[in-house]
């Protein structure tokens, strides 16, 4: 596999200039996120259909007009919520317009979550080496297996949009398929909220609002921390400790040791936990948060969901759509909690949930919504 390995601002000028007036760009990105909160890049691959670049940003300094070039071009990726994470995270955007091939091929029959090797077997006929996926990014030197490998990623990527893209506006979906990626660029785009992370830990529903209040100070106090030292949230403190921390009150660091925080836990943050813990137990009854309720608890949830699902199914038949892209649980459950949930004034000033959102409401969401109010 033939490359340009970037290291210097002159090669980088140079791959700008290449680049300026090409129709669609191939890109991909190689990072770490282990213990990090944030991704840390490792290497930039961009190919224009002519060369294959791949970019170190260990080795230049200014990569500032790379990201005007995204600003520029549109650019072609495989799966790219997490490369999306990546750019927010160096360039603090997300490219002004992007195509994703694991979507368009759920668009074009191939299913909801084909991988990359799948893709270019399915159209080129080529099987790709994957065994570098999870090697260290930001070791150096880079080896020649590493390089070739980041390099394929790209080079076969164009290729395979031509060709779905032409698949698309064939069956008609191009349209659907756009809308679908504004919806991935909505929800890359929302600012996360420390202060409801709490709403996200497995079995705080089964909290009364006292420990709730604990669980959400101390969620939105890892969050935070974790941020602030760029490290991952379950490297701070373990979610199951802060659940137990919530549920058992603990007022000294001994009472910590026996709920088994780590004892790394204890040491760093233990006297801030257990200050937490002395101010939500301080808190006013009209101040604590209400009781989280989970829909799955709701009366008949399971037979409705189920009915839902088959009428979902007989539009995935119908349309060749995986009936996982049209309503997965996340996307059912979001409209059953707003149906359910919500007042008609909430309603009629709140978000829609996706359901209910340009091509899924078209095609299903929208008798969905008028069969559940119906029932209600």
């Amino acid at each position: 596999m033939e490359y340009i390995l970037v290291e210097d601002q002159i090669t980088l000028q140079k791959m700008i200039t290449q680049c300026a007036d090409v129709e669609v760009l191939a890109i991909d990105t190689e990072f770490i996120r282990q213990r990090t909160y944030y991704p840390i890049l490792g290497l930039f691959q961009l190919y224009n259909g002519t060369e294959t670049y791949l970019v170190d940003p260990l080795a230049v300094d200014d990569l500032s007009t790379l990201w005007q070039l995204l600003d520029r071009q549109p650019v072609v990726l495989h799966a790219c919520s997490e490369d999306l994470d990546v750019f927010k995270t160096v360039a603090n955007k997300i490219p002004d317009f992007f195509h994703d091939t694991q979507i368009a091929a759920a668009f074009s029959g191939l299913g909801s979550s084909l991988g990359f090797g799948g893709l270019v077997s399915e159209f080129q006929s080529i099987t790709l080496d994957k065994g570098e996926s999870r090697s260290n990014w930001l070791a150096r030197p880079l080896t020649e297996k590493q390089l070739s490998y980041a390099a394929a990623d790209v080079y076969h990527l164009l290729p395979c949009w031509n060709e779905l893209k032409a698949k698309l506006v064939e069956l008609g979906y191009y349209d659907y398929y756009l809308q679908e990626l504004d919806n991935l660029r909505r929800r890359k785009s929302e600012k996360k909220q420390p202060s409801t992370v709490y709403k996200q830990f497995k079995n705080a529903s089964f909290l009364p609002p006292r420990q709730l209040a604990t669980l959400q100070a101390l969620g939105e106090w890892r969050e935070n921390n974790a941020v602030n030292r760029d490290m991952a949230i379950n490297f701070v403190v373990k979610e199951a400790h802060l659940l137990e921390v919530a549920k058992q009150q603990p007022k000294s660091l001994r009472d910590l040791n026996k709920i088994e925080l780590l004892p790394i836990e204890i040491k760093r943050h233990g006297k801030q936990i257990l200050e937490i813990v002395k101010q939500t137990a301080q808190l006013a009854d009209n101040e604590l948060p209400a009781p989280l309720t989970r829909i799955s608890d709701q009366p008949g949830y399971k037979k409705i969901v189920q009915a839902m699902r088959n009428k979902i199914a007989i539009v995935a038949e119908k349309t060749n759509i995986p009936a996982e892209l049209i309503g997965s649980k996340k996307i059912i459950n979001e409209l059953l909690s707003w149906c359910w949930e919500l007042t008609d004034e909430q309603r009629e000033v709140g978000v829609k949930p996706i359901m209910l959102c340009n091509w899924r409401a078209e095609l299903i969401g929208n008798m969905l919504f008028e069969h559940l109010m119906a029932d209600k």
